[in-house]
């Protein structure tokens, strides 16, 4: 993916150093964050979870209906609106899970409880946050901060909001890992999905915030995935709870498809009314 994909044609003209940052997104998830990076976890350890992520291939989900369609065709106004609408859902929790976490750690796991807080920074801390870009995309397509508050989540992705705010609302900070890692490395597939479908469209630089601060995001070495990558790898638990990791993994994966697949599935309905 080059810069101009990336960026809007009618964006302005990047620096030099936005350039090399942006053009470091082509890289996929398994080439920017091996998982034999780690100078503290085993080996062992760091091949059990690298074998969960290959196992589960997320990258399958840009395959599904939904990311086909926003790729290969032009959206109508409905369609459109109903993506918004519904993405929403994935856009809040993001907030409310990480939320969650941070009140159901155990008080004593210091190092999950200022990870989660750093984690929270990143998306509502600065002068923009992560919503406000959000509503920016949104209002570009002609969907309102009122209609977005006063949307209502269809049954899957109701179904995502409960299955993420379940498993950071657990006490086991093994459980917040382990789902996280899912969470980042879906959506490192899913936003490269969303550039693929929306830069078709003349979209100002402004609107465009929210995928490219994800875009640059997902791929941080430095970032969520590492220290989740990490922190599993230490946990002393991981061997005997390897299929409870990749349990978790794979429903976190789950709830991202079905969430695509429910907008997807609202589309064909409506389309035959």
């Amino acid at each position: 993916m080059s810069v101009t994909e990336i960026l809007p044609t009618n964006a302005s003209n990047p620096t030099n150093a936005s350039k090399l940052a942006l053009e470091e997104t082509t890289m996929s998830v398994t080439e920017i964050l091996p998982t034999n990076a780690s100078n503290n976890a085993s080996k062992p350890a760091l091949d059990q979870i690298e074998w969960v992520r290959q196992a589960a291939d997320v990258r399958r989900m840009l395959r599904i209906p939904f990311f086909v369609d926003l790729k290969t065709k032009s959206l109508s106004n409905q369609e459109m609106r109903d993506f918004f609408l519904q993405y929403y859902s994935i856009v809040k929790t993001s907030y409310r899970m990480l939320a969650a976490g941070i009140l159901n750690s155990q008080p004593e796991d210091a190092d999950s409880i200022s990870h989660l807080v750093r984690f929270l920074e990143t998306e509502s801390g600065g002068e923009t946050t992560h919503l406000a870009y959000y509503l920016r995309w949104a209002e570009h397509f002609g969907i309102s901060k009122d209609e977005l508050a006063a949307a209502q989540p269809n049954h899957k992705s109701r179904a995502f909001e409960d299955i993420l705010m379940g498993y950071f609302s657990s006490h086991d900070s093994f459980v917040h890992r382990a789902a996280q890692l899912g969470l980042e490395d879906c959506a490192q597939v899913l936003i490269e999905g969303l550039d693929q479908g929306f830069k078709k469209y003349n979209i100002p630089t402004r609107a465009y915030g929210y995928l490219m601060v994800h875009l640059l995001l997902e791929n941080d070495e430095d970032g969520h995935s590492r220290w989740a990558i990490d922190s599993l790898a230490n946990a002393p638990e991981l061997e005997k709870r390897l299929e409870e990791f990749q349990a978790i993994y794979r429903r976190v994966y789950d709830a991202f498809e079905d969430a695509f697949n429910g907008i997807h599935d609202d589309w064909q309905r409506k389309a035959k009314h």
